[in-house]
């Protein structure tokens, strides 16, 4: 039952991811409901999703809406980000973690929900190149900080960044997101993996049902 209830939170988080961020917000609750400790289920989410942020990426290059030139710049920052949200995460005793992971899901269910109507035509492009770099590294470090840290609703955060500070339309911003997310996975996933807070058997049973979901959703 266990193994049903984590295929079925992946294959419909992974369709939510794509399409506009906060896959987290089912599959962490998901996670808490079968008794997961917080550490594990962070853990065994990052390193879950990455095959299946590889497929939505490949889905979204192909279409042409990742602004690879410019979202690479956020790359090393989301890197960056990406080791101290696995770090901070691990530092904090578990009985406050799950206080406050469990706090902050339905503050990101309505940040996700009633998000701002923005990214409705590309204006990158009025952009200095130096205002790109800039702005791209700070949206690199501080999301994927918090990506790694906790994870729901961070590609919705990531896709907000580009739309309203650079100016993307909403796809290439989430094609951007899945391009910078892709990073940021794999770090936090090997620092998790390193002090042994994941579940690799929920990984083996989540990794096809969250690329399915990627693939649907893109």
């Amino acid at each position: 039952m266990e193994i049903i209830v984590v295929i079925l939170a992946y294959l419909f988080g992974g369709i939510v991811d794509a399409v506009c961020g906060g896959g987290g917000l089912i599959i962490l609750p998901a996670f808490f409901a079968i008794g997961v400790p917080p550490h594990v289920a962070v853990g065994t989410n990052q390193t879950a999703v990455l095959p299946g942020i590889v497929t939505s990426v490949a889905k979204f290059h192909k279409s042409g809406k990742i602004d690879v030139k410019n979202a690479i710049y956020a790359a090393p920052f989301g890197l960056i980000g990406g080791f101290v949200g696995a770090k901070l995460n691990l530092m904090v005793s578990e009985s406050y973690l799950q206080i406050l992971l469990m706090v902050l899901i339905p503050v990101l269910a309505l940040v996700t929900l009633f998000k701002p109507n923005v990214g409705n035509e590309d204006r990158s492009g009025e952009n200095s190149r130096r205002k790109m770099i800039i702005l791209s590294a700070v949206i690199g470090f501080v999301v994927g900080t918090y990506h790694a840290f906790y994870g729901p609703a961070s590609g919705t955060f990531y896709m907000l960044a580009f739309a309203m500070l650079l100016g993307y339309d909403l796809v290439t911003a989430n094609g951007n997101t899945r391009f910078v997310t892709l990073f940021v996975s794999a770090v936090s996933s090997i620092t998790y993996a390193l002090s042994g807070s994941v579940n690799w058997l929920y990984v083996l049973a989540a990794v096809p049902a969250y690329a399915i979901g990627n693939y649907i959703g893109a």
